[in-house]
């Protein structure tokens, strides 16, 4: 009967294991996050769940897919909108110097703080790179090593901003060692945006189900949030190529 036990525990092993897999949810990958994250908004009070509505239908309404929005537009009782577009205060301030002068001077003016960028830089310069992203790899990569430079002159209030959208620009460029050293800079290095982030380079999202699963605030929102928003990255920009970073520019 020795035998009989073990097979027994072998089986139920693997259940366990199965259950465990990060892998197991057989759905689409924006079905398993939302999903994910439901589970981990479970223990919020009703009203603070309810504040969640926007985030969850801008991310199903980004997965283009009928059946993931329509499931979350049933869920919260409201239709999913579309995505709401904000003035890029970033690229406001950018474009007329870069049309002007071009990235050197941008980049100047950054590093003394002269205005307008004496104020909000870090939102400049990211908004530059982004769109040097598009047109111009090398530029963006320009931009992305000055703000790792401006890292050692700004202020404590400052340098996790700066290191955010250091971060930001890198994971935009596929560029995994920029962003890893950057994201040392920043508050909180190992929260779920940034892990998002690394995981649209890395080329699995799945992978983060189960520590998704394991958030247990149940009074604040903000790690859903980064969920979600970190996960708005790939559907966004999509997996890097063949997972691997970007080397040389």
């Amino acid at each position: 009967m020795k035998w009989l036990a073990i097979l027994f525990s072998t089986l139920l092993l693997g259940t366990f294991q199965a259950a465990s897999d990060p892998l197991a949810c057989e759905q689409s990958e924006t079905a398993c996050v939302l999903d994910a994250a439901w589970s981990a908004a479970l223990i919020l009070p009703e009203e603070k769940r309810a504040g969640l509505a926007t985030a969850f239908l801008e991310i199903a309404s980004m997965s283009g897919e009928p059946a993931i929005i329509s499931k979350w537009e049933g869920r919260f009782e409201r239709r999913a909108e579309h995505l709401a577009s904000y003035p890029d205060y970033g690229w406001h301030i950018a474009e007329p110097i870069l049309d002007r002068q071009g990235v050197d001077a941008l980049i100047s003016m950054a590093k003394r703080r002269a205005d307008p960028l004496n104020f909000g830089r870090a939102d400049v310069l990211l908004a530059a790179g982004k769109r040097f992203q598009i047109t111009d790899t090398a530029l963006a990569r320009q931009i992305n090593q000055a703000m790792m430079q401006m890292l050692g002159g700004a202020s404590s209030f400052e340098k996790p901003l700066l290191a955010n959208a250091a971060a930001e620009l890198a994971m935009i460029r596929c560029d995994a060692p920029l962003m890893r050293e950057a994201l040392r800079s920043t508050d909180a290095p190992e929260n779920l945006r940034y892990a998002f982030w690394r995981s649209r380079i890395d080329g699995n999202a799945k992978m983060l189900l189960s520590d998704i699963r394991a958030i247990r605030n149940d009074e604040d929102t903000r790690e859903i949030r980064r969920v979600l928003d970190g996960y708005r990255a790939i559907l966004e920009h999509g997996y890097c190529a063949d997972g691997k970073s970007e080397i040389g520019g």
